[in-house]
């Protein structure tokens, strides 16, 4: 009888976008083009920076399948214009809301 070997999953890898207000919509439609499952797997944070200008943060946990595809394709359009980290960063911010 063949024995079935287990299967390893892999821990998700967590994303974390820091950008500019005016980016969000284009960043939001990036990510739901490229993540399976974008309305579930990210999270948006507006906060107001030191130098007192409107910016977000997006976390976004990704499986370790998308993870390279979804890295390569931020960097692409949006390298020039947001911070993007697989390392946590600490801010100091205001949370404010975003409509």
């Amino acid at each position: 009888m063949k024995q079935l070997l287990p299967i390893k999953r892999r821990t998700p890898v967590r994303i974390e976008i820091l950008s500019s207000a005016e980016n969000t919509s284009s960043l939001h439609n990036d990510l739901n083009d490229m993540l399976v499952d974008a309305s579930s797997c990210c999270e948006y944070l507006g906060y107001v920076d030191k130098d007192g200008s409107t910016r977000v943060k997006i976390e976004c946990i990704v499986r370790e399948e998308e993870k390279q595809y979804s890295w390569d394709q931020l960097r692409l359009k949006h390298a020039t214009d947001c911070y993007i980290s697989v390392d946590p960063t600490e801010l100091s911010m205001e949370p404010i809301l975003i409509p």
